[in-house]
């Protein structure tokens, strides 16, 4: 796995397309902090979601940088396309922890809040910063071209998503109260927003329950897709 890891970084690295979205998240962080003091928790909030955004970017990029007989040649050698897959889900997130953790210690570092952050608050915004980021990836996976063939109708998919995501509140509260109910289908970011929006009057409980939902999800989500590829991959050997 390591070696696989490894060689995906590589690729990646070596094509520059993590520049544009990644100096994008760098430069909209120190842009929003030029203006100070700034809520702790609030601005993390901000952040988290900023991340979600910027890592559907990065991992848009990734997902189908290999071509199809580079791919192939590579599944060969890792001998699952199970295997594979995890490898680029984890790859993916991995590459955005660098810039959840500049998120989370710029503004702390250099004092752009209204008060020093307490150290449970660093360690908690960090890790929904993360967890914002691993939504993201097992999401944009299912807009890969393997799933969807015109890139323009993938990335217009995912931007919907994006937004409906982002939207999920005012949609809710939008609906008849008999059709609420499926809204669960919709990614639970607004939940680790609204969380860290309301972080000080939040109990242990509403915290825990932010984490549990997205990691859930994801897995969810992660789990399904690996189903659904090695079912291809299987009705593919077999034609």
């Amino acid at each position: 796995m390591v070696a696989l890891l490894s060689y995906l970084h590589k690729c990646f690295i070596r094509s520059y397309r993590y520049g544009p979205a990644s100096f994008v998240f760098v430069a909209g962080i120190c842009f929003v902090y030029m203006v100070v003091p700034n809520p702790v928790m609030d601005s993390y909030a901000f952040s988290t979601t900023f991340l979600f955004i910027v890592t559907s970017v990065l991992c848009y990029s990734f997902i189908d940088l290999e071509s199809v007989n580079q791919e192939s040649i590579t599944l060969l050698h890792c001998g699952s396309i199970v295997k594979l897959y995890i490898a680029k889900l984890l790859y993916c997130w991995l590459f955005t922890l660098p810039l959840a953790l500049f998120a989370v210690l710029y503004p702390s570092i250099f004092n752009k809040f209204n008060r020093e952050p307490l150290l449970e608050e660093l360690i908690m915004a960090f890790l929904y910063h993360i967890l914002s980021s691993w939504l993201a990836v097992v999401l944009t996976c299912w807009f890969s071209k393997k799933f969807i063939r015109s890139r323009f109708m993938s990335f217009l998919s995912l931007s919907l998503l994006i937004a409906m995501t982002l939207a999920a509140q005012g949609i809710q509260s939008e609906l008849p109260q008999a059709v609420k109910s499926v809204t669960i289908i919709i990614p639970p970011l607004q939940m680790t927003v609204n969380l860290l929006s309301t972080y000080e009057a939040a109990t242990t409980l509403n915290k825990l329950s932010a984490i549990g939902a997205t990691l859930l999800y994801s897995l969810i989500v992660a789990g399904l897709l690996l189903l659904v590829m090695l079912k291809r991959r299987l009705d593919s050997a077999q034609s």
